[in-house]
């Protein structure tokens, strides 16, 4: 970069520090090839580098009051280059971990294994016994009884509130049973 593209960006920052936002597309044009330069030399693919070029250009309009006049507008801009080119690469480097889903089938198996089994016929029976300390009405109001509670006998408010009781009950008594 020539000196005079330098000094050009840091009188376009400063004056945009200043409140100056007429000064925002001048420094938009100026920044714009050397951000992209410098992602391109970086990032090898062009839409990546011209995604980082642009984020850049939004956090020093964002950043602008925290602009030090005293110290390099250039030297500033490249830092917050850095920032989203590292943000980028971490980003790619996170969608790598990500498990191939295509192939997720292979590894599920279709049918319950004999240890799956044992523990879901446990959970039943633990859940089946918990259930039955509770008391008619409160079965009732989980729905878990033949007879349903009418509409027309309480109001919806008082319906939730006998179901959040119930619930309430069941969850003492488990942790009353099992901890």
């Amino acid at each position: 970069m020539d000196a005079a593209r330098r000094t050009s960006i840091n009188q376009s920052l400063a004056r945009l520090a200043d409140g100056d936002r007429s000064s925002l597309t001048v420094l938009m044009d100026e920044l714009w090839p050397v951000l992209l330069a410098f992602a391109s030399r970086l990032i090898h693919e062009r839409a990546d580098a011209e995604d980082v070029a642009q984020e850049t250009l939004i956090k020093v309009a964002a950043r602008i009051a925290d602009y030090d006049r005293a110290r390099d507008g250039v030297t500033w801009v490249y830092a917050i280059a850095a920032y989203e080119i590292r943000t980028l690469r971490r980003k790619h480097q996170r969608r790598r971990e990500l498990p191939n889903v295509e192939n997720i089938d292979q590894f599920t198996t279709p049918t319950p294994s004999t240890e799956d089994m044992y523990i879901e016929d446990q959970m039943r029976q633990v859940l089946s016994e918990a259930l039955g300390t509770l008391s008619d009405s409160d079965r009732e109001a989980l729905g878990l009884t033949d007879r349903a509670t009418r509409s027309g006998e309480a109001s919806d408010a008082a319906v939730r509130k006998r179901r959040q009781r119930a619930v309430t009950k069941l969850r003492t008594l488990w942790s009353q049973l099992y901890g």
